[in-house]
């Protein structure tokens, strides 16, 4: 997985869902730099789905571009939808919503937007795409640029993680790589959200002879 590099709306706390923009300059760069880190770790990468919308096209369009394939849209790998939450700050929603002192602070787990996709639903869309992937793709590596849900999400249903528990992994960073690897029927995750690409430090490579 590969998260979209940053837009406007991320810099401003701005819930983006199925709406958000293109990417902006750093966000461009971010990308970049990415996609130079995925094609120097020697993955033999298959194939490069994407999110259809705009700001993870744009960054798959990066990655595509340094490993020689055009990347393939997939609406599975959209972000959540949130409804009418969408376009909304973050800190807006958080003041809207009366969440109890015991509650952990995160509407994004207490409530379902109006318009907007349940928990449940999302889980099975990305857990649709990871079983398509293994289907159409065994034994091989993809890249899927997609968005900090998906990558959470299809992180935890990988893992055995529960979804109401998606919070204990870390909010990925724009363009930040997570490998997740699968081999004799078992998931396990060699890198997630790493962003050495993005912080001077010695990109890594991958552990082991699976496939990614």
């Amino acid at each position: 997985f590969v998260r979209h590099g940053e837009t406007d709306w991320n810099v401003r706390g701005v819930i983006q869902g199925w709406k958000g923009g293109d990417l902006n300059a750093l966000g461009r760069r971010q990308a970049a730099l990415a996609a130079r880190r995925v094609a120097r770790m020697g993955l033999d990468v298959e194939a490069v789905l994407c999110s259809d919308l705009p700001r993870a096209r744009q960054t798959a369009e990066f990655l595509g571009r340094a490993l020689g394939l055009k990347p393939r849209p997939s609406r599975d790998l959209r972000e959540r939808r949130f409804g009418e939450w969408e376009g909304r700050a973050i800190s807006e929603i958080l003041g809207r919503y009366r969440l109890g002192p015991r509650t952990r602070k995160d509407p994004f787990l207490a409530f379902e937007p109006e318009g907007g996709e349940t928990m449940p639903v999302f889980g099975r869309r990305m857990g649709g795409f990871l079983r398509r992937v293994l289907r159409e793709h065994p034994g091989r590596c993809v890249a899927a640029v997609t968005h900090g849900g998906p990558v959470r999400i299809g992180t935890c249903l990988a893992l055995g993680i529960p979804l109401d528990r998606y919070f204990l992994l870390g909010r990925p960073a724009n363009v930040s790589l997570t490998l997740l690897c699968h081999q004799g029927g078992l998931w396990w995750a060699d890198l997630y959200n790493d962003r050495a690409h993005l912080e001077g430090g010695r990109p890594a490579g991958p552990r082991g002879g699976a496939k990614r």
